[in-house]
């Protein structure tokens, strides 16, 4: 048997292609985020359900792998799995390579797609960072790409502070009266866009949640 997993979409759940949704109605098991798993209720009535949780997730992954040895496991990944989640996608091949499961990848569309329509930016206009990952993160990672002359789309780290650090970094670079785009939730039906300066982030204190992607236009320093 086969474990799939599956891109279904930044948060309309709409946007999960014909092939994911027919996988997913196919399979006898079906894991992810509860978040996500919670947009295709309608489709998995019958079905084990194993919602993943950080603090049992090597635990909970090691159980779908073996599960799937027998039985086709969704796997419902928000967005495109090879977006902004090569952490999982990575301890994923490990397992099934260990355990002989077959793996396959059904692509989804991305919220950058979606970003990217609202910048009004071609894919291969920007550099898209992520931020969005377990460990140490490199903040400096922004400044190799200010001077490039293209704008930089970033998945912020999931807190309610994580705009504020790429703001203060920006600061720091001197790019602090630029402003940015940040969209919130996008695709979802309470989706926003905002645009604030640098600085007004910063002594405004504002937060954002975890679904947020940020624009930064080209700014140049010395």
């Amino acid at each position: 048997m086969t474990l799939y997993v599956i891109g279904v979409g930044p948060g309309d759940p709409d946007l999960i292609t014909v092939k994911g949704l027919e996988i997913l109605k196919n399979s006898e098991v079906v894991t992810g985020w509860g978040s996500v798993i919670e947009r295709f209720s309608s489709y998995i009535q019958g079905k084990q359900i194993i919602r993943l949780n950080y603090k049992e997730e090597e635990r909970q992954l090691n159980e779908i792998i073996k599960l799937a040895k027998d039985e086709n496991v969704a796997f419902l990944n928000h967005g495109d799995p090879a977006v902004s989640d090569f952490q999982l996608l990575n301890k994923l091949k490990k397992l099934c390579i260990e355990n002989r499961v077959e793996l396959a990848i059904i692509p989804g569309v991305s919220s950058i797609i979606r970003a990217l329509h609202i910048i009004g930016k071609d894919l291969s206009e920007i550099v898209f960072l992520t931020f969005h990952v377990r460990g140490e993160i490199n903040y400096d990672e922004i400044k190799k790409f200010l001077n490039t002359g293209r704008g930089i789309l970033i998945n912020p780290e999931p807190y309610p502070d994580g705009v504020k650090k790429i703001a203060l970094k920006l600061r720091e670079y001197g790019c602090n009266s630029i402003t940015l785009t940040i969209m919130e939730k996008l695709t979802y039906q309470d989706e926003k866009v905002y645009n604030f300066a640098v600085d007004e982030i910063i002594t405004r204190d504002l937060k954002f949640s975890d679904l947020t992607i940020v624009y930064i236009p080209p700014c140049s320093f010395s």
